[in-house]
C-alpha cells in the first residue's frame, strides 16, 4: 500500500478541518512577518537547513513560511509529508527516510532534494483540528531528545496562538473598514440632505417673497388676486413651518429628549382628524374598517402627524389607487393599524432602507419632495411608543404600512 496515495491521507473528520481552516483566512495568504519570525527561530534552535510552516487544505499543502526552501507555494497533498502529521495529530518524526519502507519510493527522498530528517508537530486549533504543521528537515540523518520535541510542540502553539490573534485583527479591520463604509456613507447622506434642504426651504421662500413683493406695490389689485395670493402666501408659510417642525422633532428624537404626552384616546379620533386634515384627490377615497373603537395610550398630536405622513405617502406615491384602505386591529396588548395601497409598489432592494434617516427612495416611478425624514421619525416615534413598525410591499402589487400601539388600560367600547 502507498502511504502517499491522497486516499490513505485523509482523516475522518477533514472536511469539517478544512472548514476549520478556511475560518482563519490563511491559505495562499501572502507572507507575514509573525510567522517567518517562528520559523527563523524553529531553524536556529534545532539547527537545521530547512524549517516551514504550513496549512493543509483537502487538495494541497500551502508553505506559508520557510527558510532553506525558497519561493515553494503549493504542494500536492499526496507527496505532502506534513499530510502524516495532520492524520496522526501528533508530532511525526522520520530519523532516516532511507530506512523507512513507505518513504523510499517518495520523490523528495529518491530524487534530487535528499531528504533524509524530517520532523512534523501540529498546529492545533482550540476546537481541536489539525491545519497545519511547523516542520524542520534534513538531508542527513538525524533525531530529537524529548526536550527538544517538546520546544517543537510549543513553537506550533505559538503558530497557533499568532494565528488567532491574526484572525481577531482581520475581524477588527473588517469592522472598522465597514464602520468606515458606513461613515462615508452618512457624510454623504448628509452632504445630500443638505442640499435637499436647501431647495425645499428656497421653494416656498422665494414663492413667498413674490407675493409679498407683489401685494407690497402700489398698483391696485383686483380683490381676487390678493385673495389668491394672500392663499398661495399662507400655503408657503404653512409648508415652511411644516419643514421646520420635521427638523426639530428628528433632532429630538436623535438627541433623546422628544418627550411624549400620553393619554387614552380612540383609534377612529385620531383617523378622523387625519380624515378631516389631509388633501385627498377627487380620484380617490380613504376606506376604513375593523376595530376603530378601540382606544391606545398614545401622544395624540403626534401619532396624528404619523398618520398623516403615512397616508399622504399613499396618495402621492400611489395615485392611481382607487382606494386607501385603513384597518384596525386588536393584536393582543396592542392595536394594528395598517395603511394599504394598490399603487406599484416598492423594490426589494429599497425596503430595508425606508426607515432610514434622510432615505428619500420610497420609489421612483414618482417625483420625491420633503426631507426624507418622515418614515425615520415614524419608525422612532412607535418605538418610544413600545409598538413596532415595517412594511409589506411588492411591485405592482401595492404597499401595506403597519404599526402597532400599546392599548389604554381598561378601555371601554363605545
Amino acid at each position: 500500500m502507498n502511504i502517499f496515495d491522497p486516499t490513505n491521507l485523509l482523516p475522518d473528520n477533514d472536511q469539517e478541518r478544512v472548514l476549520a481552516l478556511d475560518k482563519y483566512a490563511i491559505f495562499n495568504a501572502p507572507r507575514e512577518k509573525a510567522f517567518d519570525n517562528i520559523v527563523s527561530l524553529a531553524q536556529a534552535i534545532f539547527k537545521v537547513p530547512i524549517a516551514h510552516l504550513s496549512f493543509l487544505d483537502d487538495k494541497h499543502e500551502f508553505v506559508m513560511a520557510s527558510e532553506g526552501l525558497g519561493h515553494v507555494g503549493l504542494i500536492p497533498r499526496e507527496e505532502s509529508l506534513c499530510a502524516l502529521t495532520v492524520l496522526r495529530a501528533d508530532v511525526v518524526i522520520i530519523e532516516n527516510a532511507l530506512e523507512e519502507p513507505l518513504l523510499t519510493s517518495h520523490p523528495y527522498v529518491k530524487g534530487d532534494f535528499g531528504l533524509r530528517f524530517y520532523a512534523g508537530a501540529p498546529i492545533i486549533t482550540p476546537d481541536n483540528f489539525v491545519i497545519g504543521t511547523l516542520c524542520l528537515v534534513d538531508q542527513k540523518p538525524r533525531n530529537l531528545s524529548e526536550h527538544e520535541i517538546t520546544v517543537l510542540k510549543e513553537l506550533a502553539k505559538v503558530a497557533m496562538e499568532q494565528l488567532e490573534l491574526r484572525m481577531v485583527n482581520l475581524e477588527k479591520t473588517k469592522s472598522l473598514a465597514l464602520a468606515n463604509q458606513r461613515l462615508k456613507e452618512q457624510i454623504t447622506q448628509k452632504d445630500e440632505f443638505i442640499g435637499i434642504v436647501s431647495h425645499e426651504l428656497r421653494t416656498p421662500i422665494t414663492a413667498l417673497k413674490g407675493y409679498v413683493q407683489i401685494l407690497s406695490r402700489k398698483a391696485p389689485l383686483d380683490e381676487s388676486i390678493s385673495t389668491k395670493m394672500l392663499q398661495q402666501a399662507e400655503k408657503s408659510t404653512e409648508k415652511l413651518n411644516g419643514l421646520v417642525d420635521d427638523l426639530l422633532s428628528v433632532s429630538k428624537i436623535v438627541n433623546n429628549v422628544l418627550q411624549l404626552h400620553q393619554a387614552p384616546v380612540q383609534v377612529q379620533d385620531l383617523l378622523d382628524t387625519c380624515c378631516r386634515t389631509i388633501e385627498l384627490p377627487a380620484t380617490q377615497q380613504i376606506v376604513i374598517s375593523g376595530d376603530t373603537v378601540l382606544k391606545v395610550n398614545v401622544d395624540r398630536k403626534q401619532i396624528e402627524r404619523l398618520l398623516d405622513n403615512l397616508l399622504d405617502n399613499a396618495i402621492k406615491y400611489a395615485p392611481n389607487s382607487k382606494t386607501i384602505e385603513v384597518k384596525v386591529l386588536k393584536k393582543g396588548n396592542f392595536a394594528e393599524i395598517t395603511v394599504s395601497d394598490k399603487g406599484p409598489g416598492i423594490m426589494a432592494e429599497k425596503l430595508n432602507l425606508l426607515f432610514e434617516r434622510y432615505n428619500r427612495s420610497y420609489d421612483t416611478t414618482t417625483q420625491s419632495h420633503g426631507l426624507g425624514l418622515g418614515l425615520f421619525f415614524s419608525a422612532q416615534l412607535i418605538k418610544l411608543h413600545g409598538g413596532e413598525i415595517g412594511v409589506d410591499s411588492s411591485q405592482e402589487q401595492g404597499s401595506k404600512f403597519w404599526f402597532t400601539l400599546p392599548l389604554a388600560q381598561n378601555f371601554e367600547m363605545n
